[in-house]
C-alpha cells in the first residue's frame, strides 16, 4: 500500500512540473505578443509624439525590454530549481 502511495505523489509532482511548464510557456508567448506591442507603441510614439515624443517612447522601449528580459529568464530559473529540488 506504501508503494502506491508514493507511486500517486510522485505522479502528481509530475504532473504539477508539467503543468508549471505549461503555464511557464503560455506567458511566455504572452509575453512575445506584449513586447511587441509595446515596441510598436514606443515607435508611434517616436515618429507622432512631438516634442516630448522621445521621451515617452523610451519608457514603451525600456519597459517592453524588461519584461521580456524577464520572462525569458522564468525559463532559466525553473529549470533551476528544479534541479536543484529533490523528492
Amino acid at each position: 500500500m506504501k508503494f502506491f502511495e508514493n507511486y500517486s505523489m510522485l505522479a502528481a509532482i509530475s504532473n504539477l512540473q508539467s503543468t508549471g511548464a505549461s503555464i511557464l510557456t503560455a506567458m511566455q508567448l504572452l509575453g512575445i505578443i506584449s513586447a511587441a506591442i509595446a515596441f510598436g507603441i514606443g515607435a508611434y510614439h517616436l515618429i507622432w509624439g512631438g516634442v516630448r515624443g522621445r521621451q515617452s517612447s523610451i519608457v514603451w522601449f525600456i519597459g517592453g525590454a524588461v519584461g521580456l528580459v524577464v520572462l525569458m529568464g522564468a525559463t532559466a530559473i525553473a529549470e533551476y530549481i528544479d534541479s536543484q529540488v529533490i523528492f
